[in-house]
């Protein structure tokens, strides 16, 4: 980015310059020679200040550190650092200026995407040296946010005028969806769902819950043996470990609103996408299933994997940008799903209305082999402006 410097004259600048003018102007006008002096004095601080604000920004280097990606709500803080190339000299009052806003996602912001403008006062910046600054905040909505390009400025020494320049290029922070927590209820409503269904179990192995003690058997590992037990039974006796099955998910997520929505409609869009991430998040953890995603894009598609943290990272980023639709998009979601997941995976359709998929609108836009299949499936749908989901899931403040 090409370095930009301009000049703009304060308020009190403009006081000061009144004033010269009419004492020089008054002292032209009745041939004052003590007025001449006087204007002569008055103009000596408008050429140091001149001087010495350009010196105090010649030799300056900026950096700027920013978080990865954080939830929308979490504390935002964003780390600064000034360095001071010269060699000798040192500069004094700056203050580095930076705009947020708000590119996609969510609700459109005012003034032209503008959500904030940060600023950082910085004292003092000794010579060959760099000093550390931070400013922090809360951004609200998620979606991708442009910081930049940062000012620096200064109204060093007398405050007449400022001086500032561009000293950095744009960058981009993600601002992913706010996480809630998942009640017992729903995972006791996914436990009973989860029986009768297709299954897959992992190896043998430590990773499961403590089950039991069984005699040891051959192939068993010595760190299993449990040597209390085995002193009383008077036989090696082993920990026994209960082998953990998992399901793999599709979360379909359904972001309907009306054309001219209020401020209801928005929450509520909102309360669904951090639902599905919600719902994301804890599934990835587990690491022992696959999980997948459909959202309401224009082009809706399915993305997924094996739960990882790195796949949680791609989703989440997913649904920070994911906006809300006035079209019914139910029928291609679940037919995307259906067509692109294996069999035995569980369908979790979260909606921001009822969706009931036995009505005739539904009827002649779903093929049949795709309700049989979903039928199969154990489909679950979530609507969100219901006040049963408290049941299930909680905001955090």
């Amino acid at each position: 980015m090409k370095t930009r410097r301009w000049t703009a004259i304060t308020r009190e600048g403009w006081q000061y310059l009144i004033i010269f003018a009419l004492i020089f102007g008054g002292a032209l006008v009745n041939d004052v020679n003590l007025l001449l002096i006087l204007s002569s004095m008055l103009a000596g601080p408008l050429l140091l200040s001149r001087h010495l604000a350009l010196f105090t920004l010649r030799g300056l280097v900026v950096q700027r550190r920013l978080p990865r990606a954080i939830c929308a709500g979490d504390l935002l803080i964003v780390q600064l650092a000034i360095s001071n190339t010269r060699r000798r000299v040192g500069s004094w009052i700056l203050v580095l200026e930076e705009p947020i806003r708000l590119l996609t996602g969510g609700r459109e912001a005012k003034r032209n995407g503008l959500v904030s403008e940060a600023s950082v006062l910085f004292p003092y910046v000794p010579a060959r040296q760099t000093s550390k600054g931070d400013y922090r905040g809360r951004l609200t909505q998620r979606g991708r946010y442009r910081l930049g390009p940062m000012r620096l400025s200064t109204r060093f020494p007398f405050g007449l005028f400022r001086y500032s320049m561009n000293c950095s290029t744009s960058a981009q922070l993600t601002v992913l969806p706010r996480l809630g927590r998942l009640t017992q209820s729903w995972n006791a409503l996914r436990h009973e769902s989860f029986a009768g269904n297709e299954r897959r179990e992992h190896r043998p192995g430590i990773d499961g819950d403590f089950y039991g003690l069984r005699p040891w058997q051959r192939g068993d590992s010595r760190r299993w043996i449990h040597w209390r037990t085995s002193a009383r039974a008077g036989g090696v006796m082993v920990r026994q470990f209960e082998q953990p099955h998992s399901r793999d998910a599709v979360i379909v997520l359904d972001l309907w609103q009306p054309k001219v929505p209020d401020a209801t409609h928005a929450e509520n869009v909102e309360l669904a996408v951090s639902f599905a991430a919600t719902l994301a998040a804890e599934l990835c953890r587990r690491g022992s299933s696959d999980v997948f995603l459909v959202a309401a894009d224009p082009e809706p598609r399915v993305t997924g994997g094996h739960g990882s943290s790195a796949l949680l990272q791609d989703l989440m980023e997913r649904l920070a940008l994911v906006d809300a639709q006035s079209c019914d998009q139910v029928p291609e979601l679940l037919h995307q799903a259906v067509s692109q997941i294996e069999p035995g995976t569980e369908i979790v359709l979260v909606s921001t209305r009822p969706v009931d998929l036995s009505q005739a609108d539904y009827s002649g836009k779903l093929p049949g082999d795709v309700v049989r299949r979903i039928s199969g499936r154990g489909l679950r749908i979530i609507d969100t402006s219901s006040a049963s989901l408290a049941r299930y899931f909680l905001v955090e403040p």
